[in-house]
């Protein structure tokens, strides 16, 4: 006589959500949105420092060609990654809308709470930062940077 034995690990033909892709589009946008910040306001600030007639750099220099690719690269390829993050928002609700209609309650209704809750946190997080990346770039194509 053999004892049952009881599965642990989730059943293969079981559909899951991907932890990395729900990762993704929670801080996919926060994380760009940073490195955006980081890049085009140092270098804009770095590229337009102009020594004055005491020694004393002030703000008042030009940007040039270089540091100009820099921050529009730090700008476009920030928009992409967060772009990106928005999609994978997109995916992991269609995901967790199937799942939840595919499965009758039981254990994982918790982990599919958890999931809803980054998803709204993921969709706000990753909208914000479209929107500071997007007026970060409007503003980079309408305002002269070292004016």
């Amino acid at each position: 006589m053999s004892t049952p034995i009881q599965e642990t690990a989730p059943r293969a033909d079981r559909p899951r959500l991907r932890p990395l892709l729900v990762w993704y589009a929670v801080l996919g946008g926060p994380l760009a949105w940073a490195v955006h910040l980081g890049v085009a306001w140092s270098v804009t600030e770095l590229a337009c420092l102009a020594p004055s007639a005491d020694g004393v750099f002030t703000h008042g220099g030009s940007l040039g060609s270089v540091p100009t690719l820099v921050v529009w690269l730090g700008t476009v390829l920030p928009w992409l990654l967060t772009a990106g993050a928005v999609g994978a928002c997109v995916v992991v609700t269609r995901q967790r809308r199937r799942l939840t209609s595919e499965t009758s309650p039981g254990p994982d209704d918790l982990a599919r709470e958890r999931v809803g809750l980054l998803l709204v946190l993921g969709w706000f997080l990753s909208l914000m930062s479209l929107a500071a990346i997007t007026g970060g770039a409007v503003a980079l194509a309408v305002l002269e940077p070292c004016a």
